[in-house]
């Protein structure tokens, strides 16, 4: 089979990477290429062009690159249609993966299917694109068991495929695994997780607000050690804003041991995304906090359709973990949260207590992985493909 995969953020390259690994499980040869990142790469996949040449994030940064995108665009449709790929597998990123879909779909030059991997938050906001996808779409993979039926009854193929999230195994997570690295923390000690995102404007954004909560909430309680897991992208800049801080600082980039640093925070504070479900997850105490461009935060309050930003509070339809976004993402409101929950740890219990539903609810069935499932999707649609194709 050959496949043509397009990523452009760290989340989806981690998509990417696991859904090729149970591709070649169960493909004889499988001949991938498109745009993608590191781990994509390590499973064989051969990158065109770097994913960051396609990422952008907020109305007004995706408007202001627009010319650039659409002129990326433009070379993947035709490389798509010059290769004629059995799939293209589209991962997230929707404003940019949809637009060329529509545009390779319109040409009537490609044989192939395309499948999109992680729903549109039609949920959420723009309810208008689940009818807009199913036109040119073969397949939607979706991560969350709500979403398929609001693009089946337009007549799209959508199947709950499962967040990878769920394939980790808590059984495996060393507990003690920091101790033995770095050493054990000091006696009363509070080990505070700090999730940048991975976007370096992310990072730009949230980088002065949350340093100036950490160096406030440092003046009323010393005895803390930061746990900042980061990727290589913004390594540098995440190591030069805590260089200086009056406490422990242990930046940390390795993937491989992931779930086990998760694991070793007391509580965490997170720029919103998908590493709010996984802290929620692995049922670590946290909040998190989000600042966008003023003009796209006054667009999307008048677009979202949701009550609360962070995934697990969505699917729960509670307002378990706090959220601080926008006008309440000050130093002063961040330093308060961590500090309540250092001052009160029957908060964080009870918080800590309540995410264990969230497991319950993604689970899927014993033994299957989300990875083969989504594997499971795309062959059938290529399947589906062939047979129509040997009927005829």
């Amino acid at each position: 089979m050959k496949a043509f995969l397009i990523a452009g953020e760290p989340s989806g390259d981690a998509l990417g990477a696991r859904l090729i690994k149970s591709l070649k499980a169960k493909c004889d040869t499988l001949e991938m290429s498109g745009i993608g990142g590191e781990q994509m790469a390590e499973e064989g996949f051969q990158p065109i062009m770097p994913m960051e040449n396609i990422c952008a994030i907020g109305l007004i940064e995706v408007a202001s690159q627009v010319f650039r995108l659409n002129k990326v665009i433009n070379q993947m449709v035709k490389e798509i249609i010059r290769t004629q790929p059995d799939v293209v597998i589209t991962i997230d990123l929707p404003d940019f993966n949809f637009l060329m879909g529509k545009r390779l779909k319109a040409t009537g030059q490609f044989k192939g299917k395309l499948v999109h991997y992680v729903a549109p938050t039609v949920w959420a906001w723009r309810p208008a694109r689940a009818a807009k996808v199913s036109q040119f779409l073969d397949g939607l993979m979706c991560l969350f068991p709500f979403e398929p039926e609001y693009f089946t009854k337009h007549g799209l193929r959508a199947e709950y495929t499962g967040h990878p999230i769920v394939d980790t195994d808590k059984n495996e997570i060393d507990m003690d695994w920091f101790d033995k690295v770095y050493g054990k923390k000091e006696d009363g000690a509070i080990r505070l997780g700090i999730f940048f995102g991975s976007r370096v404007s992310e990072f730009n954004t949230m980088a002065p607000v949350i340093k100036e909560a950490l160096l406030t909430l440092l003046e009323q309680h010393e005895n803390i050690e930061l746990v900042i897991p980061t990727l290589p992208s913004i390594e540098m800049e995440v190591t030069n804003l805590v260089q200086d801080m009056p406490c422990e600082a242990y930046v940390l980039t390795g993937q491989k041991d992931k779930w086990n640093i998760f694991a070793q925070c007391d509580i965490a504070m997170a720029v919103s995304g998908t590493v709010g479900l996984e802290l929620a997850y692995l049922q670590v105490p946290h909040f998190i906090t989000y600042k966008v461009n003023p003009i796209s935060w006054v667009l999307l309050k008048l677009l979202v359709k949701v009550k609360y930003a962070h995934l697990a509070n969505i699917m729960l339809d509670k307002p378990l973990v706090p959220e601080y976004l926008q006008l309440k993402c000050t130093p002063l409101n961040l330093a308060r949260q961590i500090y309540e929950f250092i001052k009160k740890p029957e908060k964080a219990q009870e918080l800590k207590n309540d995410l264990a539903e969230l497991e319950a609810y993604l689970k899927l069935p014993e033994g299957v992985s989300a990875s083969d499932r989504a594997a499971e999707f795309v062959l059938s649609v290529v399947k589906d493909k062939a047979r129509r194709k040997k009927a005829a």
